[in-house]
């Protein structure tokens, strides 16, 4: 009878993700990588979001998508987050970062990436093939955002120093001892990258990096992809069919399509579940994992900026434990690191593996999380006919402005019905 248990099952069927893809998927993941590669010379489509969706849209598809997330919503912007730290590490990524100064200290950070957040819920949330719509105005600014940046950092005066920006501009250093040294033990026995030949350096003159690039986007897809696609069950979403998965894909698809990402370089460029895990799997093994074998001070800077902001919201987090979860889900080495963690980040490391990996499995209990997270966020963008009971010395610092986008009621017959005329209706 054990054999018919429907939680053994599903336990088989999570196994089974960890498993490596067959030699042809293998293959062809190898060459979408190298052509995904291929994207470094090629700068990100700017200017006004285009005014029909692509051949390929499916709207049945990406509503399942944003659905998944409406019912996950708190799993999910926790892998967005321990995602957003291994993004760090790429100096293609770090380096506009420190040079922009606008995430280097704890309250720039909480402000930068708050915004972050709240675009990206909007973009979940709302109808971003709706005219007027605040998510489709939001995936405009994102876009004119990324324009003023790749027109400044490409500059021919400005590009020099951006590729010289190190530690000097990271401002006060912080003051918890460094742990570095742990990472760099774990990590010194990973194979390193094979595809370091390919990989373009910002600080080659007679070849000039070009910022803003399309595998730089691409790069960014895997960050709000990549984990939830190969590990869903360590992130709330233990149930979660493969049906919303391929809508989880489909929809950053479509996004990637709207900030600018041509087809060959989308990351998600193919509703194939299994495909796309492969693509994510050798990802995440040949490229993210050895990054962490360089990884540097400015890495470890900025990643605390981005923690300690986050904790003006999530109270406790910190890049200790955000490190410690990520390194736990994809098998990332890391004894040294977890044996030198402050006891209480311990805990709160402690704490996110028992939520989200196995207090999930209780139907109702991702609501609940996802409730509390919405709630948190709310705090800050400050939206006074929810929070005005909330006592004001227990408030986050307040970001003016994001209301407009912190649509989160989901309207799912309306959203689908705008964007199966989005033809009809124009941009």
């Amino acid at each position: 009878m054990a054999d018919q248990c429907p939680y053994l099952k599903k336990l088989a069927s999570l196994n089974s993700e960890k498993r490596p893809g067959n030699g042809a998927n293998k293959t062809v993941a190898e060459g979408r990588l190298v052509q995904l590669l291929e994207g470094q010379t090629v700068p990100v489509q700017m200017g006004n979001l285009p005014n029909a969706p692509p051949s390929w849209y499916n709207p049945i598809k990406f509503q399942q998508g944003q659905e998944f997330v409406r019912r996950h919503f708190a799993g999910i912007s926790l892998a967005h987050f321990v995602s957003l730290i291994t993004m760090l590490t790429s100096p293609q990524i770090l380096k506009p970062l420190i040079f922009t100064q606008k995430s280097e200290t704890v309250l720039k950070s909480f402000k930068r990436y708050i915004g972050t957040v709240v675009h990206v819920t909007s973009w979940y949330f709302g109808d971003v093939w709706q005219k007027d719509n605040p998510a489709r105005r939001s995936i405009q600014i994102v876009r004119n955002m990324h324009d003023h940046g790749c027109r400044q950092m490409n500059h021919p005066d400005r590009r020099p120093q951006v590729d010289n920006t190190a530690m000097a501009e990271c401002g006060k250093p912080f003051d918890e001892p460094s742990m570095l040294p742990s990472l760099h033990i774990d990590t010194q026995a990973l194979a390193s990258c094979p595809y370091v030949g390919l990989r373009r350096q910002t600080n080659k003159q007679e070849d000039p990096y070009v910022y803003f690039n399309q595998f730089d986007m691409a790069d960014s897809q895997f960050a709000f992809v990549g984990v939830l696609v190969l590990f869903p069950h360590k992130f709330g979403a233990t149930y979660a069919s493969d049906d919303e998965l391929r809508g989880f894909i489909h929809f950053w698809r479509c996004i990637g399509y709207l900030l600018g990402i041509e087809d060959r370089f989308n990351f998600c460029d193919d509703d194939n579940l299994e495909l796309t895990r492969d693509l994510c799997r050798h990802y995440l093994d040949k490229m993210i994992k050895p990054a962490f074998k360089e990884a540097s001070a400015e890495f470890e800077h900025m990643a605390r900026a981005v923690a300690k902001g986050a904790s003006l919201y999530y109270p406790g987090v910190s890049f200790e434990s955000l490190f410690a979860y990520y390194a736990n889900v994809v098998g990332l080495p890391s004894n040294n690191f977890i044996h030198h963690m402050p006891f209480f980040q311990w805990l709160y490391f402690l704490y996110l593996r028992l939520v989200f990996s196995v207090l999930c499995w209780i139907p109702g209990v991702m609501r609940l999380f996802s409730s509390l997270t919405r709630f948190a966020i709310g705090l800050v963008v400050a939206r006074s006919d929810t929070v005005s009971w909330w006592p004001k010395n227990w408030k986050p610092p307040q970001v003016g402005g994001l209301d407009l986008f912190w649509t989160l009621i989901p309207k799912a017959k309306k959203v689908k019905s705008s964007q199966s005329n989005f033809v009809q209706n124009g941009a």
